[in-house]
């Protein structure tokens, strides 16, 4: 596990509280409003902050973040946008952990080795790739140990709670436990059920256990945060942002729609203390 994704998990199991951990795509809708989304993320309450690598065919995401994606496209991001955003976020913040999530396609055409290079270089401390599979999820994580980056691992499904794919030493930063099924903003997760896949992966692996997937009110977070380490929201955020921009906002005005959101997310976790492990 990177030092900094270290240091924030044991920051917040000191406090006995779960993690925010808010998502935006890079260059969505273009490089100057997402910087200052980011910024927005980092300021009104993320713990981890997730930087969503522009893809062209994002499948697993609902129809919100697939339109944040269109966007970035249209204004010609790509994956190489998402390591620029990283380090500005680390010029603004030596301590918050910066974690990359994207499909594999794009990062294919830019080679693992090259792309995990930039990756380190740019102060992120993460890689998560949605749909990699089982051969490339090793070669991935061996490339990201050698760089000192946490290769997550996702678990979608109960056995894969019981069984994680791959070799123990290949599982590093935090396991993403899929808090609902199908894509992103979906169903709302089902909150007994999440809670014993979260607490079977933590037994397993040993790691800090992220959910994320369907959480998108203050209430909702406080009960996944009930179990879980920290818990990741995507389409609530960019929502805003989209709900901002098509009430004719921009640059700051729609980073604060979007920072007002989170800080609400935040608010309702402070209130929830880690009470199944």
């Amino acid at each position: 596990m990177s030092e900094r994704l270290q240091r924030r998990f044991d920051l917040l199991a000191r406090a006995g509280r779960p993690g925010l951990v808010p998502f935006a795509v890079a260059g969505d809708p273009d490089a100057a409003t997402a910087d200052l989304v980011f910024d927005a993320l980092r300021r009104r309450g993320g713990d981890l902050i997730e930087i969503g690598i522009p893809a062209r065919e994002p499948a697993m995401d609902g129809p919100v973040i697939q339109r944040a994606h269109a966007r970035a496209a249209a204004a010609g991001a790509g994956s190489l946008d998402a390591l620029t955003q990283a380090a500005r976020l680390r010029g603004r913040d030596p301590d918050m952990p910066l974690v990359l999530m994207g499909y594999a396609a794009e990062l294919r055409s830019a080679g693992p080795a090259p792309y995990l290079d930039a990756l380190a270089n740019a102060g992120a401390d993460g890689l998560l790739i949605v749909d990699a599979d089982p051969p490339e999820r090793i070669a991935w994580s061996q490339l990201a140990r050698d760089r000192g980056v946490a290769f997550i691992q996702i678990v979608a499904s109960d056995e894969d709670a019981r069984s994680p794919p791959g070799p123990a030493w290949a599982r590093s930063g935090f396991v993403y436990c899929v808090a609902s099924d199908g894509p992103t903003g979906g169903t709302p997760p089902a909150v007994a059920a999440l809670a014993g896949r979260a607490g079977t992966a933590r037994r397993v692996t040993g790691l800090p256990v992220v959910a994320g997937f369907g959480v998108r009110t203050p209430a909702m977070a406080m009960a996944v945060g009930g179990f879980a380490d920290a818990v990741a929201v995507g389409t609530v955020a960019v929502d805003a942002l989209e709900q901002a921009l098509a009430a004719g906002h921009s640059g700051r005005a729609a980073a604060d729609g979007v920072g007002n959101v989170v800080a609400r997310l935040a608010e309702g976790l402070a209130g929830a203390r880690l009470t199944i492990r």
